[in-house]
């Protein structure tokens, strides 16, 4: 979620729409959604096609891949279909919403295992307090326990990271948008925790 300071009037009811959800201003941003339609592209396959790989995409925890298709939706979609985009959308602003109390709480997990310690330092790294995710090191998967891995949780990072520089090497991570996700990404800590103290003990 990036802030611009670009004038707001200039702006499509799409960009306007997302600058609310990206602050949590749930309402606001439906009604400016609720504005974007182009007749001249009504397409109700590709409008059907949109809203089948959103759901598949919030399914998988990928909030921005999934608002950019519930967008696309919106705007070719026939009535039902803009109405299905909109509840897609009402749902993924709800959970950007919880994401900075399950942050806070990782964050403050972190620091309560590591210390002193950077969290990079057994391979798990936040990117930004904007993104739905912890990443983690091959080396950090190897040292876990496999019915932790087998769990399921540890996945490939979303295509919009696929390009950045990230703060470790890898291309896997956990997403979270509940507390049992957050609960879990705690557990892989703990395992890397121990792990560390039992290598500086040898």
């Amino acid at each position: 979620m990036i802030e611009t300071n670009t004038d707001t009037s200039q702006l499509s009811p799409v960009e306007k729409g997302r600058r609310f959800l990206e602050k949590g201003d749930i309402s606001s941003a439906v009604d400016c959604y609720g504005q974007a339609f182009d007749p001249d592209v009504l397409d109700e396959a590709e409008a059907r096609n949109m809203l089948i790989e959103a759901r598949a995409l919030l399914s998988r925890k990928h909030l921005f891949e999934a608002l950019e298709n519930f967008e696309e939706a919106l705007l070719m979609g026939t009535e039902v279909q803009r109405r299905q985009a909109l509840d897609g959308i009402t749902n993924i602003g709800e959970i950007w919403s919880s994401l900075p109390a399950f942050t806070g709480k990782l964050k403050k997990g972190f620091k309560e295992r590591f210390g002193k310690r950077v969290p990079t330092s057994v391979g798990l790294a936040f990117i930004s307090d904007q993104e739905n995710l912890v990443l983690i090191s091959a080396d950090a998967v190897e040292r876990l326990p496999v019915q932790v891995v087998k769990a399921g949780k540890i996945r490939r990072i979303p295509q919009h990271l696929a390009d950045q520089e990230l703060p470790i090497k890898t291309d896997q991570c956990i997403l979270y948008t509940e507390e049992e996700d957050v609960s879990y990404i705690l557990d892989v800590a703990d395992h890397l925790a121990k792990n560390e103290s039992s290598d500086t003990d040898n």
